[in-house]
């Protein structure tokens, strides 16, 4: 093995040449020429050579990639949202069934109260609402919150009036005035002809989106012609006949005017929060 005494020094040489070559700076270069001096068999020694690395290992990606997939948590998908609207104060669920489509429940409540006064007569006036929905969203842009919705409301919203009469109040009734002391109390009763009524629409926001978000909803619901019902607290007024029947046709005079006004518009904004 002789012919080793003769290759370190060569061996030496060579990387002295290339450390020039490429510009390195001298602490640099006597201590990459000490590893290549440690790694160059010794005379003497055969071919015991040394086999440690120059330079170590560095870790894989896969490894990271591995990591960082183990942290991250999937949403759920659900979100629930608070509105008011035209159907009232509301509460709706969320939940994500593809990128482009949800589905939501949602249930409405509560109530609008007036008062006037017409011919001695005070006249209170409620508007009830009592609602559930059933809808699916479409959101044609994967990008974007704008959606599509369609669906089902079950709906029994009613317009209540009940007049009170005063001492010299006086009710008009399918084109006769009757004193309110034979009446009494006067009740009538509006309501939409469909208790589940069709839905279309559209609207912005992604309930099932991931932290809190905006929503609003604008569309028709296709409530049908509204039904009237008269009721006078006097039962002698309300059971007789004739004025029974002109009760009636006064309900059925009012329906006609209101049959126009059998969609009825649905308007709503409202905050959510996603998991």
């Amino acid at each position: 093995m002789s012919y080793l005494k003769y290759c370190r020094p060569i061996a030496i040489s060579i990387g002295i040449l290339l450390l020039n070559a490429f510009a390195i700076d001298s602490a640099t270069a006597g201590e990459t020429i000490a590893i290549i001096d440690r790694q160059t068999p010794k005379p003497g020694l055969g071919l015991d050579i040394g086999l440690d690395p120059i330079i170590p290992a560095l870790p894989t990606k896969r490894m990271a990639v591995s990591q960082s997939s183990t942290n991250t948590k999937e949403s759920a998908g659900i979100g629930v949202s608070a509105k008011v609207g035209t159907l009232g104060i509301g509460v709706e669920v969320a939940k994500s069934l593809t990128p482009q489509f949800d589905a939501r429940l949602g249930f409405n409540f509560g109530n609008i109260s007036a008062n006037r006064t017409d011919s001695g007569v005070n006249y209170d006036a409620q508007l009830n609402f009592s609602s559930i929905q059933l809808v699916g969203d479409y959101y044609p842009f994967t990008s974007s919150g704008f959606r599509i919705t369609g669906g089902l409301v079950a709906q029994n919203n009613r317009f209540a009036v009940t007049g009170k009469p005063s001492n010299n109040g006086v009710y008009t009734i399918d084109g006769n005035q009757f004193s309110a002391s034979n009446v009494g109390t006067l009740s009538g009763e509006y309501k939409y002809g469909n208790s589940i009524a069709p839905y279309i629409g559209i609207g912005i926001g992604k309930s099932s989106n991931e932290g809190f978000g905006f929503n609003a909803d604008l569309g028709v619901m296709f409530a049908g012609s509204p039904k009237v019902s008269l009721t006078a607290s006097n039962s002698a007024f309300n059971n007789n006949p004739i004025t029974r029947a002109q009760l009636d046709n006064q309900a059925r005079q009012t329906e006609n005017d209101l049959k126009g006004f059998n969609i009825y518009p649905v308007l709503s904004i409202g905050l959510s929060y996603g998991f």
